[in-house]
């Protein structure tokens, strides 16, 4: 009896000093950085049973710190094309594909055609796989692009051998210095699409470089792109909600161009919801900063001067944001400048009367109507008439 208690007892610490016995090696994870998705041609009139074109981008680390070599530098990363109408198919045959076995957890960019962003229902389909997936984080960034999509997964630059990398980084560098809108990412969106509130996704497009001057709208309750803002529209955009001070706005002044360089910027939109049926929003917008640089032989150190520069800078500024409600109101009716939020937060009575006819039914945004001020504050000028 007692031999039969030592035999269960190492039998006991056998099992438990088994280790992860599913455990991977490093060496055999594929680490996806990036995913592009785009719809197969023979699908794009087919909503309802679509096929798409998936393609992931691996890390090879070898390739990453690889030093040039004769015959060229290592590549530091591997794209995988594969088809196929379901995403979870489509990642099981990327074992077949690849001898590496896909790990997502640090998947950085999701990169979607305008025909998937255009397609009614496909979008919200496929964030739902990603969101139910215990793999893949919520905080992965989502892109529409202009172009194939798998192609800006093989743009790289001398700073940067991994084109999701460089992605994320424009994204990041684009939001913190350049006055862009912070990216959205796949949390984000899900909560967009159940609230049935309108958003923005940046829109890349590849030239020479990958370039985020537009953005693409997408209406909230039909959760599909319904448009896009070119670069005047999405800087009106910026105004009225971005506090980034890194920013550069050019305006005309006696048929010159000038560059004011935004060193302070408070903005502030202020709702008034008494006539539910013509709603009011005021935009308060204040800027400081720096003309940067011109060719005018403008004198700048009269006060006269001045105080016409300040006033072409604000007339330039409105007439963005202007832009901006323009589109964002009267062609495309989505809400992306958050008015719903401020009704919802500070105004919930009202809100609660107007929410389910926002943009639709109703449409009470439609007769949003917007006052727009803007006052600039010039302190410095970077230029001189002294040049010649």
């Amino acid at each position: 009896m007692r031999k039969n208690k030592y035999l269960y007892f190492l039998v006991l610490i056998t099992v438990l000093l088994s280790g992860c016995w599913d455990s991977i090696n490093l060496e055999e994870r594929g680490f996806i950085i990036g995913t592009a998705i785009d719809l197969e041609e023979e699908s794009q009139s087919n909503a309802e049973q679509p096929k798409f074109t998936i393609t992931n981008q691996l890390v090879i680390p070898a390739g990453v710190g690889s030093p040039s070599q004769v015959g060229g530098q290592e590549k530091a990363f591997l794209n995988i094309t594969s088809n196929g109408e379901s995403i979870y198919r489509v990642n099981r045959e990327f074992t077949a594909l690849s001898s590496k076995v896909p790990f997502y957890e640090h998947l950085a960019v999701l990169i979607i055609s305008e025909d998937i962003a255009r397609t009614k229902g496909v979008l919200s389909h496929l964030l739902d796989t990603y969101i139910r997936n215990v793999n893949m984080r919520r905080g992965i960034k989502v892109v529409v692009s202009k172009e194939d999509p798998k192609e800006l997964l093989e743009f790289t630059t001398p700073e940067n051998k991994l084109p999701a990398l460089h992605i994320e980084q424009l994204l990041l560098k684009s939001s913190k210095h350049s006055g862009f809108l912070r990216p959205i990412v796949v949390g984000d969106i899900e909560e967009y699409h159940l609230r049935g509130n309108s958003y923005v996704l940046p829109l890349l497009e590849l030239n020479e470089t990958i370039e985020y001057k537009s953005g693409a709208i997408f209406h909230g309750q039909k959760k599909e792109m319904v448009g896009t803002f070119n670069a005047d529209e999405m800087e009106g955009l910026e105004l009225m909600e971005s506090n980034v001070t890194e920013k550069v706005i050019d305006f005309p002044y006696k048929d010159v161009i000038f560059a004011f360089e935004v060193v302070k910027i408070k903005n502030k939109i202020k709702v008034d919801p008494t006539n539910i049926d013509r709603i009011k929003a005021t935009i308060d917008i204040e800027l400081e900063g720096i003309i940067k640089e011109s060719f005018s032989k403008e004198d700048f150190k009269e006060s006269k001067e001045i105080n016409a520069v300040q006033q072409a800078v604000s007339e330039q500024v409105k007439k963005s944001v202007e832009k901006a409600i323009q589109k964002g109101q009267k062609e495309l009716n989505a809400d992306v400048f958050q008015i719903w939020r401020i009704m919802e937060t500070k105004h919930y009575d009202a809100w609660k009367k107007v929410r389910d006819d926002w943009e639709k039914g109703e449409n009470y945004f439609a007769n949003v109507t917007f006052d727009i001020n803007v006052r600039t504050e010039v302190y410095s000028m970077g230029t001189s008439n002294k040049t010649s």
